[in-house]
């Protein structure tokens, strides 16, 4: 099988780029044929996965954080479905954020996953988030691995992008946290869950195919990658103090009691709010709502 490792070399920091020689090492002591080629600009990581599909390579691995492979994700996915459907995704993480990986059960160290992949002789499938949205007057699909959301997190997605992100991981992820929550203003939001409206002043709406977000928050600990459902977790008219109070607790997954806090499974979310409300996915800033949020079923195959 043909494999192409698509590399961010500035993912961790610099982290994968200084890391890469041992990881090719690895790879060639394991007997694990591989071609390469870096990501050179934002973006990039879409063409070169559907490059690489189109060329008949049946494993195409993120290399790089969860960025990157939101990259691959989205270069391996078309009109709602996979490119080719015997093509399957790898992950080697770049060991900073990694929150995908910590639901998947990859290693968050490049050098342990990647012994991992290279060892790996099945594949399992894996559902996949799909967002449709308008840009520019068009209709636009999004997809997503891990979790998707709207509101506050995506305000901080989008002050980590504009600043840089250092690295990625939990420190910088929390201090742009504390930085944007003092003039974060909570949205009048009205959703539809499958049939199910809900309205209400909320600070986020978090769709989850994955448990982790934000460097190691535990922000849906009922989820799971092959369940056929999202979990939905609705961040209520939090103040600031209560986001503050109970940022620690999601760390663990204990946030979930809140009386401000709420948990939805679903197929599809439709979010709507009468002010400007941002949108994130996998940690990359979007832009701004309205979306629907869609659940594509066993939509690639993650080999781990």
């Amino acid at each position: 099988m043909k494999t192409q490792l698509i590399i961010n070399p500035i993912a961790g920091h610099g982290t994968m780029l200084r890391r890469w020689g041992q990881i090719e090492t690895l790879l060639q002591a394991e007997h694990f044929a591989c071609d390469a080629v870096f990501t050179e600009r934002h973006e990039h990581g879409i063409e070169l996965a559907r490059r690489a599909v189109e060329a008949g390579y049946g494993l195409v691995v993120a290399v790089g954080g969860d960025g990157t492979l939101n990259e691959v994700v989205n270069g391996m996915m078309v009109d709602g479905k996979p490119l080719n459907p015997a093509a399957a995704l790898g992950v080697i993480t770049s060991g900073t954020g990694g929150d995908f990986a910590r639901t998947a059960g990859i290693s968050r160290d490049p050098l342990a996953a990647a012994r991992q992949l290279a060892r790996a002789t099945t594949t399992r499938p894996i559902d996949l988030g799909e967002m449709i949205l308008t840009r520019e007057g068009k209709e636009a699909r999004r997809y997503f691995a891990n979790i998707a959301g709207m509101g506050f997190d995506a305000e901080v997605a989008e002050r980590i992008e504009t600043q840089g992100k250092y690295g990625g991981g939990t420190i910088p992820y929390l201090s742009t946290l504390i930085s944007t929550i003092s003039t974060y203003q909570n949205k009048d939001v009205d959703l539809a869950i499958d049939a199910q409206p809900v309205q209400g002043r909320m600070n986020s709406v978090i769709v989850c195919n994955g448990k982790f977000f934000g460097g190691g928050m535990m922000v849906s600990p009922n989820a799971v990658l092959d369940d056929a459902l999202f979990h939905v977790i609705l961040l209520g008219d939090l103040t600031t103090l209560d986001v503050l109070a109970n940022t620690p607790k999601i760390y663990n997954g204990t946030h979930l009691t809140h009386p401000k806090i709420s948990e939805y499974t679903a197929r599809q979310v439709r979010v709507e709010s009468k002010q400007r409300m941002l949108i994130q996915a996998d940690g990359e800033f979007i832009g701004p709502g309205p979306a629907t949020f869609r659940l594509l079923p066993a939509a690639l195959r993650l080999r781990a």
